[in-house]
Formats: C-alpha cells, sequence, structure tokens
C-alpha cells in the first residue's frame, strides 16, 4: 500500500443538512484556512428550501474559488431531502485529491440516506 505523504492532498466532501450545517461549518472554514492542497464539497440539504448558511458560503466559495465546491438541494419527499447518486458520482469522479473524507451531519434519517447512497 502507498504511504501518502502528510502534504499529500485531500478532498473533504461534507453532506449536511438543516440540523447538521451549524457544526459541519465551522469544520469546513478549517480545511479551507488550511493548506491550499485541500479540496472542499458540500452537499447542502434543507427541507424548507431557506439554506441558512447561504449567504456566508456565497462568500466562502468567492474567497476559495478553486477549493470549495456547495451543491444545494431543497426538494422535499415526505419529509426527506432527496441527494441523487448521480449527483455525488459526479463530485468523486472529478476528484484530484489521492484522498477523500466525508463527513455526514443532520439528522438520523439523512444519515441513514446518505450512508445508503
Amino acid at each position: 500500500m502507498k504511504k501518502l505523504h502528510k502534504t499529500a492532498g485531500v478532498h473533504h466532501v461534507f453532506f449536511a443538512d438543516d440540523l447538521g450545517i451549524a457544526s459541519v461549518f465551522q469544520t469546513l472554514k478549517s480545511r479551507l484556512s488550511g493548506p491550499c492542497n485541500q479540496h472542499v464539497s458540500l452537499f447542502y440539504c434543507s427541507l424548507n428550501g431557506q439554506h441558512n448558511f447561504q449567504k456566508e458560503l456565497n462568500l466562502l466559495q468567492q474567497h476559495f474559488p478553486c477549493q470549495l465546491f456547495v451543491i444545494y438541494h431543497s426538494k422535499e419527499f415526505v419529509g426527506h431531502c432527496i441527494l441523487q447518486q448521480d449527483d455525488i458520482e459526479a463530485v468523486i469522479n472529478a476528484n484530484t485529491m489521492p484522498q477523500m473524507n466525508f463527513t455526514i451531519s443532520g439528522n438520523e434519517s439523512f444519515a441513514h440516506t446518505i450512508k445508503e447512497l
């Protein structure tokens, strides 16, 4: 197995719903302010379509246009926000970093759905 050098790039992929975005946001900012060899993707799912952190995320995207990618979802279906598997696969397939790290933050139902995808 190839051992990754400490400076090897990492692509952090976050999945958050309305409940989990507050706890993920600080970690997301921390990853962006770290070494430049990190990419961050966020799948942000909001049942009410309000995306409470959208203004902050837009500012971060302007400041880190090559490092931060945010995908907003607001489709409600029986109380669940549905992410499309092909959206997730596109982010994974477009990855250019040698290492990926996945974080899921949200209610139990949301976390279960993401794990299944």
